[in-house]
C-alpha cells in the first residue's frame, strides 16, 4: 500500500503533462517576441537671436551641455549676401586670439553659403563650449569676400542624446534657454 501512495503523486504528474501548453506537440504559431530597442533623443535647448552685428565684428556664445550628446546648431542671418563665419570648440577665446587665428576651434565653417547654416557635432562630454560668429567686411566694392551689411543673427541648438548615453537614466533635456545676446 505504501509502494502504491508513493506512486500515485507521479502518475498524476505524468497524466496531467498532456495539459500544459508547452508540452502539448501542435502546431500553434504564436506571436514573435518583440524587441523595443530605445532611439536616440533630439531636444532644442537653447535659442537666441541679436542684432547691430557689424562687419569685423565678433560674437561669442557660451553653450552649457549637461549631458553626453551631439549638438546640431541650425544659423540665419538676415542678408543673403552677408559672409557670416560660424566657429564652435571647447575653449573660450579672447578678441586678440579671435583676430590673429590663435583659437583652437572645433568646427570652422568660413563660407558665404548655406544660407541658413547648420553645424553638426560629434559626440560630446559634458561642459561649456562655445559658439563663435564674425562678420567678414568687405574692404572695398571690388572684394568678392564679405558684405557691408551690418546683421541680425538667431540661431537654435538641438541636442540628441543617445540611448547608450542615458544609462537607463531618464533623458535630462529641460527647456529651451534663451541666451542672452552679446553686448555689440
Amino acid at each position: 500500500m505504501r509502494g502504491l501512495r508513493r506512486r500515485i503523486p507521479v502518475l498524476a504528474v505524468v497524466a496531467l503533462l498532456p495539459l500544459v501548453p508547452g508540452c502539448q506537440d501542435d502546431n500553434t504559431t504564436r506571436p514573435p517576441i518583440v524587441v523595443v530597442t530605445p532611439q536616440p533623443t533630439r531636444g532644442v535647448i537653447a535659442q537666441a537671436s541679436f542684432t547691430d552685428f557689424r562687419p569685423r565684428g565678433w560674437v561669442a556664445l557660451p553653450i552649457p551641455i549637461s549631458q553626453r550628446g551631439a549638438l546640431d546648431i541650425t544659423v540665419d542671418w538676415q542678408y543673403p549676401d552677408s559672409w557670416i563665419y560660424v566657429y564652435f570648440g571647447n575653449t573660450s577665446c579672447g578678441y586678440d586670439e579671435l583676430a590673429g587665428k590663435a583659437c583652437p576651434f572645433l568646427i570652422a565653417s568660413e563660407t558665404q553659403l548655406p544660407k541658413p547654416r547648420e553645424i553638426v557635432t560629434g559626440s560630446l562630454d559634458p561642459g561649456t563650449y562655445y559658439l563663435f560668429f564674425y562678420n567678414a567686411p568687405k574692404e572695398d566694392r571690388s572684394d568678392v569676400v564679405g558684405s557691408f551689411n551690418v546683421e541680425t543673427v538667431s540661431l537654435q541648438i538641438g541636442l540628441t542624446v543617445s540611448a547608450a548615453s542615458r544609462d537607463g537614466g531618464e533623458l535630462r533635456l529641460g527647456r529651451p534657454t534663451v541666451l542672452q545676446p552679446p553686448n555689440l
